[in-house]
């Protein structure tokens, strides 16, 4: 028996529970969702290409922040590699509503700024504004993989301990 199979009803059968609240213990973290939002079609290939070669399957992209919104409502992602500058709703507008929806839905989405502006305001404004890490362009395969990685792990590990809370508080009485 596991946590998925001892929650409540409510959070849906044992097998969505799961995707939605922390992922299965034993399912790679190679199989959480992860969004690109880029407005440069070469940088979306680029990032794309080596979060797939690091192994990740379920990788979507946007080229703007509308679009990025509407994938980020339909299917909820793991991480989010987050360009600062995009037409349509800025990179900093589309990260308010990540954390708007993360506080409202109790689940954590891992957001990595990215940018071509090297200026220390760029990424202080993404950090300030939520994002978990930021990287600015250029940067190499191993650093902008790493940091995927090491935020789908984070995102999972904070997803798992919060249902487990949910959990506990459930069984508990407590809320």
């Amino acid at each position: 028996m596991t946590l998925a199979d001892l929650l409540p009803a409510e959070y849906g059968s044992a097998d969505d529970r799961w995707d939605d609240l922390a992922t299965s213990p034993d399912a790679p973290v190679e199989e959480g969702r992860i969004l690109v939002v880029d407005d440069d079609p070469t940088a979306v290939r680029l990032m794309q290409h080596l979060i797939e070669r690091e192994g990740f399957t379920r990788v979507v992209t946007a080229s703007d922040g509308r679009q990025a919104l509407d994938l980020i409502r339909d299917q909820p992602p793991d991480v989010v590699v987050l360009d600062v500058h995009l037409p349509e709703l800025d990179g900093l507008e589309v990260l308010r509503e990540i954390v708007r929806s993360d506080e409202r839905t109790g689940r954590p989405t891992g957001v990595l700024g990215v940018s071509g502006d090297v200026a220390a305001t760029t990424a202080q404004s993404m950090l300030w504004a939520g994002a978990d890490d930021f990287i600015p362009r250029p940067f190499t395969s191993a650093e902008f993989t790493l940091r995927v990685r090491r935020l789908a792990r984070r995102t999972r590990s904070l997803r798992r301990a919060l249902a487990y809370s949910r959990f506990l508080e459930h069984r508990t009485g407590y809320s």
